[in-house]
This record gives C-alpha cells, sequence and structure tokens, in this order.
C-alpha cells in the first residue's frame, strides 16, 4: 500500500512537507513511501518485555531518532511472545 502523508507526523523530514524557507513542496523520500506495520518503542522503554512493544502503521521511510525506536519484527530474546498486529 502506498504511504500517506497522516504517517509522516513525527517524522524528521516532514518538515519538507509544509511551507518552509527552501520551497521544497514534498519529503524527497514520500514518493517511494510505503505503509507498513511496525512495532515500535520509545527509547527510554526497557526492551526486556514484549509487552513494551506496540503495534503502528507508519511510512516505511519514518525516522524519529531520539523518540522511539521501529522494528519490523521483536527481538530475537522476545520473539516467542508476541506478534506485529
Amino acid at each position: 500500500m502506498k504511504g500517506k502523508k497522516e504517517y509522516c507526523i513525527g517524522c524528521r523530514c516532514d518538515y519538507y512537507n509544509h511551507d518552509n524557507p527552501q520551497g521544497i513542496k514534498e519529503c524527497m523520500h514520500f514518493k517511494d513511501a510505503k505503509a507498513v506495520k511496525k512495532l515500535r518503542i520509545g527509547w527510554w522503554t526497557p526492551q526486556d518485555n514484549a509487552d513494551n512493544f506496540y503495534s503502528v502503521t507508519t511510512n516505511s521511510c519514518h525516522s524519529s531518532p531520539g523518540n522511539y525506536a521501529d522494528y519490523s519484527k521483536l527481538p530475537e530474546h522476545l520473539k516467542s511472545k508476541k506478534q506485529i498486529g
């Protein structure tokens, strides 16, 4: 499925999707973006419990360093405990 602008919120490149001094109309990654399901966890949250991860739908190119991490699957030590969905 094609990516959606609503999934750009919180991404460091969302700046380019709005009125900016450079006059760039759209993020350079958006044209190739796909909507994907990922597991998300805050940087401050311990990664030792599968219940600390939550499922989100976001763009494949979404990047928000310092806020949270997105995983396509759980780390190996938690794999049998929770699935994306």
